[in-house]
């Protein structure tokens, strides 16, 4: 029989990572307060401010945020933040703030000349392993490629606050995917992962609001049900019931910081069965009820509150 070409000359079967970079947010907003205890949460962050005076802190190491430098913050770093010397409260944050835009002019002059700070963030994540990292807080000096990038940012988002065109979202990614090069190979080193339960996982992220059973998966995966039980447990390193619960807390939360959905659709979006499991379940893994994470995350805000207008 005579052999069909399939335009790939190789017969070798080629293995590449699966990551799914989905962005959450990319803002423009000038601060004049910005004082928090915590801020913990399951995606990666991207700070550069224009002016000298924010402040970091993770693990008693305080990051004086620099102009020329972007800050890669890993999932579920647990830092505070603050602007100058501005004390942190005990109990919630201090925020004021809002959208800069095109007609800001002499406002923003004001605001800056009272201490504002120019401060461009980005959120997103990559899925399953890659938002497993080790916690931290990574700087990076701007090179020429890096500032291009962040001055074409801040001129778009200037003008533009929901829509992005293609090539400011190719920016976008290309920014993140230097700033992970630059993590260092190192960082990206996983075990080698059965087929079966990398099908698996992607499976769950993609569809976190379906009531998987074990049983379910594991005849996915072509598995008895005990033994698909163990095998994950063996590269995972936690109960598939506990994964999915896990994964189903790191969608809530993004949901909660990055939507305008009710807490109810947002329990049955993510496979809860109502609004009272889905609190249960997400302030035993947080610490907090949903309504008062959403209100102390505030500074990720899709719609800020009437004290944190656009200029």
């Amino acid at each position: 029989m005579e052999k069909v070409y399939t335009g790939d000359p190789s017969e070798i079967i080629q293995s590449f990572p699966n990551f799914n970079l989905q962005m959450h947010c990319c803002r423009y907003w000038w601060i004049i307060n910005w004082e928090h205890r915590k801020l913990s949460f399951p995606f990666w962050r991207i700070y550069n401010n224009v002016q000298r005076g924010g402040f970091m802190e993770y693990k008693q190491q305080v990051y004086e945020m620099e102009p020329d430098t972007l800050y890669l913050i890993a999932p579920n770093t647990d830092y505070s933040s603050r602007l100058y010397s501005h004390p942190i409260p005990e109990d919630g944050y201090r925020l004021t703030g809002g959208r800069i835009s095109e007609t800001a002019g002499d406002k923003l002059g004001e605001l800056l000349e009272k201490g504002a700070i120019e401060h461009l963030f980005i959120h997103f994540t990559l899925g399953y392993p890659y938002d497993s990292v080790s916690p931290g807080i990574y700087p990076f000096r701007m090179n020429r490629h890096l500032e291009d990038r962040i001055i074409r940012l801040r001129n778009y988002l200037t003008e533009h606050v929901a829509q992005f065109n293609f090539t400011i979202f190719l920016t976008i990614q290309s920014l993140i995917c230097e700033l992970l090069f630059s993590m260092g190979e190192e960082k990206w080193k996983y075990p080698i992962r059965d087929v079966r339960i990398a099908r698996i996982i992607n499976l769950i992220e993609n569809n976190i609001g379906n009531d998987f059973t074990n049983e379910s998966l594991a005849n996915r995966a072509n598995m008895a049900t005990n033994a698909f039980s163990r095998l994950f447990r063996e590269h995972v390193g936690e109960t598939l019931q506990n994964f999915i619960r896990k994964k189903r807390i790191q969608h809530a939360c993004l949901l909660l910081l990055h939507s305008n959905r009710s807490i109810d659709e947002i329990a049955d979006k993510t496979g809860f069965a109502n609004r009272y499991h889905f609190s249960r379940i997400f302030s035993r893994i947080t610490g907090y009820a949903p309504a008062k994470y959403r209100k102390e995350s505030a500074v990720l805000g899709i719609t800020p509150p009437a004290e944190i207008p656009a200029i």
